[in-house]
């Protein structure tokens, strides 16, 4: 009797990104200003200009409302308005009012079985366009069946002065129950009343990306399960079909598990929903290809809110416990290193996420409150690596309504409880900081670092230097020197050698200490067995850079979740190594890795993992 020994080598390539927590001091506490405040009692929206929030309120009269709307400077200072942007109509049945460049603001509002739009230039006081038809009871009526109606549904801009308009028609319909249109900046219809009927589903949430083109994400009545689908802005379907989020190949769950939350846009586009308790999540590219094999799962409870980190990724925000969590989903699809990260002290009988807003430099501003109005709702951000910094409110509204970033390194949220109240938080002083996309980069890889250069409650300094430096000894050296854009954001690329400690120097104003560790690159192959009696003998040949002559290399295996150390060797002059291990006498896979320990001008090493498999048979 003989056993025939067969060793199946495979190097397994992992994919992963690294993020760890920053050390550093914290940085500085955000201040609250109030910038608006209104009675009880009417409708309050907040949209954002580039110079500034836009508050607009629904204002009654007799027999008839109107909505109006003033632009508050960010740099401070009194009001431009308010200005009458929707005059007084009777049966006023819905409105959405949208910021863009300058000092404009669009309106679409519903009333009088009409949906109409109009733009106004709020420092001039004079409209723009409008108003303009987009969707009539009666034309829908006309495309469904008789008594048929649209309800306004929402309105987001594109980015370039226009809106995108989408409507919920009723009765129910199995081929979906959304019409979409989109209103150019002079006020340009793209499709005539009642606009386009979305095919093969009825949108749930919508988005716009970098190019202006609607991302929606479809759900039923109109189809089973969840899609995503992208429209040009004269109307028509960029794809072909709606790309679903799970690959045809794998048997999908089943499709009335699926309970859509929301989308997000940019250069790509993210969906997220809830499935069998978790939330799931998947990416896909503006051509509608999923860029994940698979949708990302997290358990989250409650009403979730999603926003795009800026790189690819998103962030998912919901109640947990007493407080308030959020995930941090990388571009790869991966839950970054140190998330989930949670408000620390909150102690809410009921917590909830009223509304989120993210900035270029990945910091994520979340407005929360409680469900009964027991706790102290307030505002808190997160930057990209979950580090918290807060501002509660010194009054208690009940809740908020809506978050935007100024643009410029803070947040404007609107309370809606009693009263409606406009708030800007920002750092007070003058200040720049520092964000790294990673505190953890391997050697010869870059990595992104960003922020904003404020002259104080968020005002931007612009066009003025920032040095991005490595602090060596008791002074800085220079790494990146950099404008800031009008918005005073600014971004750059290391690429660091060894670990180090980084700030940003702007003017007399520099940032919070940041320290970026940087890993050694670690190669590995897997070479031919040799015979050694009744054992088999593993090779682990690989390199190391930068250069460690003389450094000790581990091989390890993983047990669990843990990985143990099988055998030792040493760097030769070269930074090469080559390992032996004698393989146990049995049938088994191993993972296997190979690490250089961690030390004083690096973080510890880890090559990709590569899979073992000996199989002993019997002949």
């Amino acid at each position: 009797m003989r056993r025939l020994l067969v060793l199946l080598v495979l190097l397994v390539l992992l994919g992963f990104s690294l993020v760890v927590a920053l050390a550093g001091g914290a940085s500085p506490a955000l201040a609250l200003d109030l910038l608006w405040a209104q009675d009880a009692g009417a409708a309050a929206q907040l949209t954002t200009a580039t110079h500034g929030p836009i508050s607009a309120r629904q204002v009654a009269g007799s027999g008839a409302t109107s909505v109006e709307a003033a632009l508050h400077p960010r740099e401070g200072g009194p009001a431009v308005g308010p200005r009458t942007i929707v005059p007084p109509v009777t049966g006023l049945d819905g409105w959405h009012a949208v910021g863009d460049g300058a000092a404009n603001v669009t309106v679409v509002w519903k009333a009088g079985g009409a949906v109409h739009a109009g733009r106004f230039d709020l420092a001039a006081g004079s409209p723009l366009y409008g108003p303009v038809t987009v969707c009539t009871d009666a034309a829908v009526a006309g495309l469904r069946c008789p008594g048929s109606t649209a309800a306004l549904a929402g309105v987001v801009g594109d980015g370039a002065g226009g809106v995108w308009v989408w409507c919920t028609a009723s009765p129910t319909a199995g081929t979906g129950d959304t019409l979409l249109n989109h209103v150019s900046a002079t006020g340009a219809v793209a499709a005539a009343d009642p606009g386009v009927a979305v095919a093969n589903g009825t949108v749930k949430s919508l988005d716009v990306d970098t190019l202006g083109h609607a991302v929606v994400l479809l759900g039923p009545p109109g189809r089973n399960g969840l899609a995503v689908q992208r429209y040009d802005v004269d109307g028509t379907a960029d794809w072909s079909s709606p790309a679903t989020p799970y690959n045809p190949l794998l048997p999908p769950p089943p499709a009335a598990t699926q309970e859509p939350i929301a989308v997000t846009a940019g250069a790509n586009a993210v969906i997220a929903w809830r499935e069998g308790g978790k939330v799931k999540v998947q990416r896909f590219s503006l051509s509608g290809a999923r860029l994940w094999l698979t949708p990302t799962a997290v358990a989250m409870p409650g009403d979730v809110k999603v926003a795009d980190d800026g790189k690819g990724g998103c962030y998912l925000a919901g109640p947990s416990g007493s407080g308030i969590v959020v995930r941090h989903l990388a571009a790869g699809g991966q839950q970054t290193p140190g998330s989930p990260s949670s408000i620390p002290g909150l102690g809410l009988p009921e917590p909830r996420v009223d509304a989120v807003a993210a900035d270029r430099a990945g910091d994520l501003f979340v407005a929360y409150s409680d469900v009964h109005s027991a706790g102290l709702p307030g505002v808190a951000r997160m930057t990209c690596l979950g580090r918290w910094d807060a501002a509660l409110l010194p009054t208690v509204p009940e809740s908020f309504s809506a978050a935007a970033s100024d643009g410029a390194g803070g947040s404007y949220v609107l309370g809606a409880g009693g009263a409606a109240k406009l708030y800007h938080f920002a750092d007070a002083p003058a200040g720049v900081t520092l964000r790294p996309r990673s505190a953890l980069v391997t050697y010869g890889k870059s990595v992104v670092v960003s922020g904003y250069y404020q002259l104080g409650g968020s005002r931007p300094a612009q066009d003025a230097t920032v040095k991005v430096c490595r602090i060596v000894g008791g002074g800085t050296a220079v790494a990146a020197s950099i404008r800031t854009d009008a918005q005073g954001y600014y971004e750059v690329t290391l690429k660091p050698k060894t670990n180090a400690t980084w700030t940003a120097l702007a003017g007399d104003a520099a940032a919070e200490q940041q320290r970026i560790l940087v890993a050694p690159k670690v190669k590995l192959t897997l070479s031919h067995l040799k015979p050694a009696g009744k054992r088999l003998v593993e090779v682990f040949k690989g390199s190391v850079a930068p250069k460690h002559a003389g450094r000790k290399v581990l091989i390890q295996k993983a047990v669990g979740s843990t990985w143990r150390t099988v055998a030792s060797g040493r760097l030769d002059k070269r930074s090469r190594y080559r390992i032996t291990w004698r393989l146990p006498y049995r049938t088994a896979t191993y993972k296997v890795r190979a690490i250089v320990s961690r030390h004083s001008d690096h973080a510890e090493g880890t090559s990709q993992t590569g899979k073992l498999k000996v199989v002993v048979r019997k002949k």
